[in-house]
């Protein structure tokens, strides 16, 4: 895609993909996620022949039913990085994965006019807020998936003219078939992304003043035909696909974090801070989608972003799962926002500019030299930072406590490290990992009474050993009651999470 990152100069080049990589190997180095080891599990299964809707054979829970995996192309991935090359594979995938959509965002801003050390700034102060939702999740999938089918939609556009009617409509056709089928894959949420970039791709070519009457509507056809395919073509079917994604939200709402409310009083002040920075950019990008719209300037990049980073900011404002969509999908935007008021900061404002104390520090503070001395002193502070959570490669903290999991013991855990437990340690089955829509509402909730303390007993009857990290604070019930109880012993304690054994 045609933009102005090209002609930028050497070090601004060094600076951009400095930033890009520091960012990409801190984020996949300390995995904050704990859901993707046990997706590792389940797409090992997978490619080992399991099908994909299989009884538990994880947990002694006792729940009964199959389970059905809601991302089992990303598990695949996952499993195939590990079986590659360990944790280092991993490592190495979801740090490719978050370049990636890195590298897209970076072009699309080009693409709206950002220049670099604006943008760069723009673009991390956005990745900032927005870091609780880059990392080793499905919906990172997704979301590079959203941006790519952005730059796709533009891109054939760009190419209309070369190309014949017949050619133009059954490339369409054929590249949103294949996104479509792919997104429905990796994270079943494509079964509503889907259809919204149906609508997205159609809205481009409406605006695409060069491809006009029958063979417009032709286009629009074929896009919004391979955008069904997905649905139709889903692991499990369109209604299939449909209760499955019902589960996880009746199973989830109100108990799961990112099932809540940015603004729900259990939730911290962090989440409040990050709704109204997250609401502020899509304010941002509806007055700049405006703006270039009065000013005639061609808007397909700007309205696609903005019809989907919108939409997905209102939603996060019921639950935080989606609220890490939207400032990332309105991040290029961002970037061209900041390049431009960088420019009017700059701009004399009449025939013989100002030469007051606050005009020259504009003009100083706002030089592309000041700016390459700060961020050539910000990136050489984080990258040893860079570098030290890269060596770590994605091994998660539990991993020490879990190699001392006596054989075949029983585990009670929070979900969070029972699916560590699930990779590491197939012979201590779990009673509980991430999988809230295979355990269900109320299991959920009997085993949140057993972490808070509020249950008859101390754990679940049948508990063999006690994982549990002290610092959450939804475990301090529990970690109480284990001190004060005289069948209960603290076996060992690594890396902050302790192993609790019976006397």
């Amino acid at each position: 895609m045609k933009g102005r990152w090209r002609a930028i100069r050497p070090w601004d080049r060094v600076l951009l993909v400095g930033f890009v990589a520091a960012f990409a190997l801190t984020r996949a180095g300390r995995v904050a996620e704990r859901d993707p080891y046990w997706q590792i599990r389940a797409g090992a299964e997978n490619l080992a022949g399991v099908p994909l809707a299989r009884p538990d054979t994880w947990t002694w829970s006792g729940v009964p039913g199959d389970w059905y995996p809601n991302s089992p192309l990303w598990n695949v991935l996952l499993a195939l990085s590990y079986s590659t090359g360990g944790f280092w594979g991993f490592f190495a995938f979801i740090s490719l994965v978050l370049v990636l959509l890195l590298a897209l965002v970076v072009a699309l801003g080009g693409r709206l006019g950002a220049r670099p050390l604006p943008g760069l700034v723009a673009l991390f102060a956005v990745f900032a807020g927005a870091l609780p939702y880059l990392g080793a999740r499905a919906t990172l999938g997704a979301q590079v998936l959203l941006l790519v089918a952005v730059c796709v939609v533009v891109a054939l556009g760009d190419r209309a003219d070369g190309l014949s009617t017949t050619a133009l409509v059954a490339t369409t056709t054929a590249a949103a078939g294949v996104l479509s089928v792919l997104g429905n894959w990796l994270h079943l949420s494509f079964l509503v992304l889907g259809p919204g970039l149906a609508v997205v791709w159609a809205a481009v070519w409406a605006l695409t003043p060069w491809v006009t009457g029958s063979r417009r509507a032709l286009v629009i056809a074929g896009g919004g035909a391979g955008w069904v395919l997905g649905p139709l073509l889903s692991p499990y079917g369109l209604t299939g696909g449909l209760e499955r994604a019902r589960a996880v939200q009746d199973a989830s709402q109100g108990l799961l974090t990112e099932w809540s409310s940015p603004f729900a009083p259990v939730q911290g002040g962090q989440w409040d801070v990050m709704a109204v920075a997250a609401l502020l950019v899509a304010v941002a990008a509806v007055w700049w989608l405006y703006r270039e719209w009065r000013r005639g300037s061609d808007i397909r990049v700007l309205a696609a972003l903005a019809m989907i980073g919108v939409p997905a900011t209102a939603a996060g404002m019921v639950a935080l799962r989606f609220l890490g969509i939207g400032p990332v999908t309105l991040a290029p935007v961002v970037a061209a926002v900041a390049t431009h008021l960088v420019d009017r900061l700059r701009r004399p404002r009449g025939p013989r500019p100002a030469q007051g104390r606050l005009a020259v520090a504009l003009r100083d503070y706002t030089a592309g030299r000041f700016w390459r001395v700060v961020l050539t002193v910000v990136l050489a502070v984080l990258a040893p930072v860079a570098l030290v959570l890269a060596a770590e490669h994605g091994v998660p903290r539990e991993q020490a406590v879990v190699a001392r999991l006596p054989a075949g013991c029983r585990v009670f855990s929070a979900p969070d490290i029972g699916g560590v437990v699930v990779l590491l340690r197939p012979d201590a089955p779990v009673r509980i990992d991430g999988r809230a829509d295979f355990f269900g509402r109320e299991f959920l909730l009997g085993s949140i009474a057993f972490y808070t303390g509020e249950a008859a007993d101390v754990v679940p009857d049948g508990t063999g050993c006690v994982l549990l990290d002290p610092s959450t604070r939804l475990t301090r019930g529990l970690r109480a009651r284990l001190e004060a109880s005289t069948d209960w012993r603290l076996a060992a304690t690594e890396n902050g999470v302790e192993l609790w054994e019976p006397r």
